[in-house]
């Protein structure tokens, strides 16, 4: 008998599982047309988690050094899966690559690349601006979140906006994200340092010390500064600006894609406490692992980002 009933509960929280995943709702639309390329957006919805009001949003970046990527990723969708658990509309997006089938670009050609990345995803912000009503969703809690080439599209953005840059018109007069989640991220810039011009949103700014492609201090190339984590850190401390750095000591460029899969804790702490209670903080949390990760562990650190290249997460298992 108590095996039967076993069986039974067994099958029962089966069938709870599928029917949870088959809650979530997708819908795949084209955001913008530019040089002929249609640029689309993921949206999932989880309307069976309740929430009172209008939804908070996470726009996800993907990286790939604005040469390679895609929106869809087996990891990338279980990471927005996350959000959508707590009653957020969660987006992943598509943005020009200009440095695609480019093995060795100039300053010029990085930094147009730059601005097709930022450009794009300030105009799928302006997207889903104009969707609020549609979908539901609270424009003053969009977040954006990204790894490598999609922290550094989601930064500079963040710096656009602040510096009344070129894109910015783009966007509701007086408009700001939430928060910015940046996973290995700089901000590149044609100048020679950060000038704020207004307050930044909370910035979560997640890097290795030893990151071997996003410096995690700075550097400049022709002019361009390459402002990295702790460079933003040590600014945004004078300035007195809340935000959190969360260094891995000795880890390099795999600090883009770990959060995806393992530092949900840091991640909703600074959306709870950062974004939704506006806490006036700033922290600078170190980490280190007697045996630093590296991207030469992708394979056992991340195996779902590698297996699941341009697949949802249920095709992988």
């Amino acid at each position: 008998m108590k095996r039967v009933l076993l069986i039974i509960i067994v099958c029962l929280m089966a069938i709870t599982s599928v029917l949870a995943q088959s809650s979530i709702k997708k819908q795949t639309i084209a955001y913008s047309v530019k040089d002929t390329i249609h640029l689309r957006l993921d949206k999932y919805v989880d309307n069976s988690v309740p929430y009172q009001g209008k939804r908070p949003v996470l726009v996800y970046v993907h990286g790939g050094g604005f040469a390679t990527g895609s929106r869809i990723n087996a990891l990338q969708i279980k990471y927005l899966k996350h959000f959508t658990a707590q009653g957020f509309v969660a987006i992943s997006i598509d943005y020009r690559l200009g440095l695609a089938n480019n093995k060795q670009p100039d300053q010029e050609t990085i930094m147009k690349a730059v601005s097709l990345g930022y450009g794009d995803l300030i105009d799928a912000t302006a997207f889903i601006l104009s969707k609020a009503n549609e979908w539901n969703i609270d424009t003053s809690k969009i977040i954006i979140s990204g790894g490598s080439a999609g922290a550094i599209a989601c930064l500079t953005a963040e710096y656009d906006i602040c510096s009344n840059g070129e894109f910015s018109a783009r966007l509701p007069k007086g408009f700001n994200y939430a928060g910015v989640i940046s996973q290995a991220g700089n901000v590149i810039i044609h100048q020679d340092t950060l000038t704020w011009k207004r307050q930044p949103c909370p910035m979560l700014l997640m890097h290795g010390s030893k990151d071997q492609l996003v410096t995690f201090n700075s550097a400049s190339f022709e002019g361009n500064l390459y402002a990295g984590s702790n460079y933003i850190h040590n600014q945004l401390v004078k300035l007195n600006y809340p935000h959190w750095l969360y260094e891995e000591q000795g880890a390099d460029h795999i600090v883009a894609l770990k959060p995806l899969q393992y530092n949900f804790g840091e991640i909703d702490t600074f959306i709870d406490k950062f974004v939704m209670k506006g806490y006036q903080s700033i922290v600078h949390t170190v980490w280190a692992d007697f045996k630093p990760d590296s991207m030469q562990d992708m394979m056992k650190v991340v195996p779902l980002y590698i297996q699941g290249w341009d697949k949802t997460d249920v095709e992988i298992k």
